[in-house]
């Protein structure tokens, strides 16, 4: 593995495609892909500074991104999160961000992880995530799937948090039609048409690009929304796939401190909006028994 893609922690798990030219590594902590590399080429990386902090790569559940005041309810009952987005006053990312999963399988391109998210508190509820992480040579396949071993319906939602890197003329194809519009809190206030929005439908130019933002609406190819993410001095386009139970986007860019020339954006596949537990209507209700997945894959298009 190139120097640029090592991860120095013992704990963290090793993947690698049969041709050898894809490697991925992920931390059983938060489930989360903090390293893809295509040959020498970073494609998915965890930023320099505080990557625990930009909550790099993780899987987020069973809310994902903010969850307002950090309550919620289901009927009568009110369930309490704790609040990690201080300025905010929100419960952010779900409840997973600190724990770590248990290894169902891991063999040389198949890791399975696997944790419940019950918690007295903020989700009372016997549900089962199970995250598969399958690496072959046309790129990483990554498979979320929740199942209610309980014996009531529970709400359930999630996403995944990974940072791609980008050059400096890396342009990201967006192919959404509607903006959801946040307050100061970055909470969600109302739906707008994409054109209101800072990233446009079509190519945007990534290091002009300033986002914090969600979008849905997105445009179906063949099953899945695609997002690009041209790569120029690589001569190839990463692509991210996302299946129809993702219906949510988040974009958010970030720049380091430590390296300036390496821009990083956020592309966060999402079954439910930000806040999606404060009213429940965009939510999946899963009954007791029933399994609901879905599927993420990362490759890349024109590749030399």
């Amino acid at each position: 593995m190139s120097e640029s893609c090592a991860l120095i922690p013992s704990d963290i798990l090793q993947l690698v495609s049969a041709d050898a030219l894809w490697r991925a590594e992920v931390n059983p902590v938060a489930s989360a892909l903090v390293s893809l590399c295509f040959d020498d080429f970073e494609i998915v990386t965890s930023p320099y500074q505080k990557p625990g902090y930009a909550q790099a790569g993780v899987i987020m559940a069973p809310w994902p991104n903010r969850l307002e005041d950090g309550r919620w309810q289901m009927g009568a009952r009110e369930f309490v999160a704790p609040i990690n987005d201080v300025e905010g006053n929100n419960a952010n990312h779900g409840l997973v961000l600190g724990r770590t999963f248990d290894v169902v399988e891991h063999t040389a391109s198949n890791l399975c992880l696997e944790t419940n998210l019950f918690d007295a508190a903020a989700y009372p509820f016997d549900i089962a995530l199970t995250v598969n992480f399958q690496l072959q040579n046309t790129g990483l396949e990554i498979t979320i799937s929740t199942r209610n071993h309980d014996d009531v319906s529970a709400p359930i939602a999630f996403g995944l948090h990974p940072y791609f890197v980008a050059e400096p003329n890396s342009q990201l194809e967006l192919n959404a039609r509607t903006w959801i519009q946040k307050n100061e809190r970055n909470l969600p206030t109302h739906a707008e048409q994409i054109e209101e929005s800072v990233a446009k439908a079509g190519l945007n130019l990534v290091g002009q690009l300033q986002v914090d933002d969600c979008f849905t609406d997105l445009i179906d190819e063949d099953g899945f929304s695609v997002t690009r993410l041209t790569r120029p001095a690589a001569g190839f386009t990463v692509e991210i796939q996302q299946s129809k139970e993702l219906s949510y986007l988040m974009l958010y860019t970030l720049q380091e401190e430590t390296n300036q020339k390496r821009l990083l954006i956020a592309i966060e596949p999402q079954t439910a909006p930000v806040n999606a537990f404060k009213n429940l209507d965009q939510v999946k209700l899963l009954a007791a028994g029933e399994i609901f997945e879905a599927t993420c894959k990362i490759n890349l298009r024109n590749h030399r």
